[in-house]
């Protein structure tokens, strides 16, 4: 999914780099973390975030983050906004230009079962997800 967002971006936006927020623990994992910024990834932290607007970058938010993808259904279009609005609040403190996006059908990109949506919303994994924001 990444790949061709980001091909379709930069042939939006030529000669202006976007680098995409992705979640702080990542960045505490060593090869992850060169992973990350191999793919112009950078920590989703405020601090982090409102340093690289300063330094007047563009970013990519995709604010379901990991809820979002561990409550996917197949077939199923659901955005996770309700309690994310900290991205909206940063970019207009910066004056920076927000530009809503969404990516129609990823949802049908892989499938997920029943039982695998369960596990998934009301399991281990969501627990530690809640509990310690990763899972």
């Amino acid at each position: 999914y990444r790949v061709a967002y980001d091909g379709l971006l930069y042939d939006a936006l030529p000669g202006r780099p976007v680098f995409t927020l992705a979640a702080s623990v990542l960045f505490a994992l060593p090869l992850v973390r060169e992973l990350c910024l191999w793919t112009r990834c950078i920590d989703a932290s405020k601090r982090v975030a409102s340093a690289a607007l300063r330094r007047g970058l563009s970013l990519a938010v995709i604010p379901g983050g990991e809820a979002e993808q561990m409550l996917t259904r197949t077939g199923v279009e659901e955005v996770l906004l309700a309690r994310r609005a900290g991205f909206v609040k940063l970019a207009l403190s910066r004056g920076a230009a927000l530009v809503p996006c969404y990516a129609f059908g990823t949802v049908d990109l892989y499938s997920v079962s029943g039982s695998q949506h369960g596990a998934n919303s009301q399991g281990l994994l969501w627990t530690l997800h809640k509990r310690f924001g990763v899972a």
